[in-house]
């Protein structure tokens, strides 16, 4: 094996790891496939090149991941492939409890999801099963939290 090959598969380690780090959630196949890529280029390194080399490479490797991680999150690359604001923040997650009794039409059907308009506001929500066409006018019945539960309204 040779220096090149080794210098390969220590720089595809280290881009699975930060694809792990920066691009897939959790610690999965990517994760481990870089930690045995960094161990088996520094294995070849310390077996073809001699323990110096070895544990230069094992070293540097070690320290490229780690600044890797810390720097190219912040970078102009990094910052388009990790998401930035969560979801939480997320304008349908607040609570609706204002909206209960009101009454609105639906914009898509429910199928038993869809979105209902109440005056400017439009905001997603489910009925308990039945379907209902658009523009057909509808009445909250319950809320819990971001969850709206509506109901074609008695006809009395």
């Amino acid at each position: 094996m040779t220096a090149t090959v080794i210098i390969v598969v220590l720089v595809i380690g280290l881009l699975l790891l930060f694809t792990e780090v920066a691009v897939v959630p959790g610690f999965g196949v990517a994760g481990v496939l870089g930690v045995l890529a960094l161990g088996a280029g520094a294995v070849a390194a310390w077996t073809e090149l001699g323990p110096l080399w070895g544990g230069v490479s094992g070293g540097v490797s070690v320290l490229a991941a780690v600044a890797m991680l810390f720097w190219l999150p912040k970078s102009r690359a990094g910052r388009k492939m990790i998401l930035e604001h969560s979801q939480v923040d997320a304008h349908s997650q607040r609570d609706r409890s204002e909206l209960l009794g009101q009454r609105g039409v639906t914009v898509t059907p429910l199928r038993p999801v869809g979105r209902v308009r109440f005056g400017s506001t439009e905001v997603d929500v489910m009925t308990e099963g039945e379907y209902v066409d658009s523009h057909q006018e509808v009445e909250v019945t319950t809320v819990e939290g971001s969850r709206v539960v509506v109901r074609i309204p008695d006809a009395t």
